[in-house]
């Protein structure tokens, strides 16, 4: 019979190394889980960065917003205008369907924040000073306040849904509509985009700090 051989004990330093390894790894194990909940926090806090092409644009919106006394309105206009165009073009508010009812009668970037700073004025005083209602009407047009006035008088993301659907069935051309989001497609609701608040909100805590930062 062979004989069984005895496992010699474990020496000092092979422990040590062993205790060295572990914590070691336990080190990098909390490291990674910290910078992961730093970076949740600061997501969480800054939203949505801000293109520098927009952030050209941020003393222009204010001093528009000033000429009625609503500057207070500036991160909540930069806001759209990154959802709109992320400050890009020569129409970066978008607004040339609601001055001309049609895309592009707007190429200078002046006119487009001039106008869009008073069409968002004018949106928001129609909606009693809802924000949300005032921002998904940016979008919709001003039937959304109606429509939500209609129909409780708050803002909700199945509002925009419900809204959206209708006005999908009622185009004469639905292939002229692209659907910004699949949820969109699925649900027939291809008119404008229903997450364009939640959107536009994504991005105002930097909005809030770029306008923080200019004082």
């Amino acid at each position: 019979m062979k004989k069984k051989h005895k496992r010699k004990p474990q020496t000092l330093l092979s422990a040590f190394r062993t205790v060295v390894i572990v914590g070691l790894g336990l080190f990098f194990l909390l490291f990674i889980i910290s910078v992961m909940i730093e970076n949740d926090g600061e997501e969480q806090q800054t939203g949505r960065a801000l293109s520098a092409s927009a952030l050209n644009y941020r003393d222009i919106i204010y001093e528009e917003l000033a000429k009625s006394g609503q500057e207070s309105l500036a991160p909540l206009v930069l806001s759209v205008m990154m959802q709109e165009s992320g400050g890009r073009g020569d129409d970066p508010m978008q607004a040339s369907e609601s001055k001309c009812g049609e895309i592009g009668c707007i190429e200078d970037a002046s006119e487009s924040i001039a106008y869009g700073v008073s069409h968002f004025v004018d949106v928001l005083e129609a909606a009693d000073g809802k924000t949300e209602v005032a921002v998904q009407a940016y979008n919709f047009g001003p039937g959304f306040i109606d429509f939500v006035e209609a129909n409780g008088g708050a803002f909700s993301e199945d509002l925009a849904i419900q809204f959206s659907q209708e006005q999908f069935d009622q185009v004469d051309n639905p292939e002229i509509y692209r659907c910004i989001r699949p949820e969109s497609e699925e649900l027939d609701a291809c008119y404008g985009d229903i997450q364009y608040v939640e959107a536009v909100y994504s991005y105002l805590p930097a909005a809030e700090a770029a306008y923080e930062e200019n004082k």
